[in-house]
């Protein structure tokens, strides 16, 4: 009887965690997107990931430069890089997020941002030229085809940056997880799953952790609840009990109320000019 034991290679088990936490959802990708496309601003405005990580990019991307941002949601990099930069073209898969980022950048008079309304698994042969950076910030973990996309950034950009999760679980969250949907919490792919892969595909790319902050900040107890009784899709029967729940973990500095938290963050940074040992051939 044969026993032999075949390990997953680093793209098999990213492809099997993408999978599994795709059955594990209650809600599509878009419905997913409708629900937060609104919060991400908020989320921006509370937390400091984006001043932490902004300077950095910048040290490769001045008045001339071309950046091309993957999943820029509702533009919490989008704005600031284009306001310092020559031309952002931003991929952007969701029409609801593409309807926010579009009335941010026209609220900010921005002109210079070209969207693109594709998967990036779909839009990156569709784009014309180079970039001196590429950026996905926490964008990437639903993509199956995630080496060939990868592929196709270091094609189109002297500098890829991606920003990712580093897979540790939130004490609290889990808690709640565990009590509204009785199971453990299946995380997405992580940056241990991406950084095996590129090794895998012949990449040595340059990683810097990072922490900052992971406030979930409202204006009123209420808002509080129901924002987490929609992420959890609880009834009205649950709402008391969620209450209760969130107020042992949620606490009011000033005028709002949050649960407020820090988390690391991994900034890879992949420089094609010495960062890579494959042909792209493969």
């Amino acid at each position: 009887m044969n026993t032999e034991v075949h390990e997953l290679t680093a793209l098999q088990e990213w492809q099997e965690r993408v999978a599994t936490c795709r059955r594990e959802r209650e809600e599509s990708d878009e419905e997913a997107w409708q629900r937060l496309a609104h919060w991400y601003d908020a989320w921006v405005q509370h937390n400091d990931y984006v001043e932490l990580i902004l300077p950095r990019l910048l040290r490769h991307a001045g008045s001339t430069a071309r950046v091309l941002e993957i999943g820029p949601g509702s533009g919490a990099f989008t704005l600031p890089l284009a306001s310092a930069v020559r031309e952002v073209v931003a991929v952007e898969p969701s029409p609801t997020m593409r309807q926010v980022l579009a009335c941010n950048l026209a609220r900010a008079g921005v002109t210079n941002v070209h969207i693109i309304p594709r998967r990036v698994e779909e839009g990156l042969d569709k784009i014309d030229g180079s970039f001196d950076l590429a950026l996905a910030s926490h964008s990437l973990y639903n993509v199956e085809a995630i080496d060939a996309v990868v592929r196709g950034l270091v094609r189109l950009a002297r500098h890829v940056v991606i920003l990712m999760g580093t897979g540790e679980q939130r004490k609290w969250y889990q808690t709640l997880h565990r009590r509204f949907k009785g199971k453990e919490r299946i995380p997405s792919p992580h940056f241990r799953h991406f950084y095996a892969l590129l090794l895998e595909m012949g990449i040595y790319a340059d990683v810097e952790i990072i922490w900052t902050s992971a406030n979930y900040v409202y204006d009123s107890e209420e808002e509080l609840v129901e924002w987490w009784a929609r992420h959890f899709h609880l009834d009205e029967s649950h709402r008391e009990e969620l209450r209760s729940a969130l107020l042992q973990v949620a606490e009011w500095r000033g005028d709002h109320i949050g649960i407020y938290d820090r988390r690391r963050t991994a900034l890879v940074w992949i420089d094609a000019e010495r960062s890579l040992f494959y042909t792209g051939s493969t």
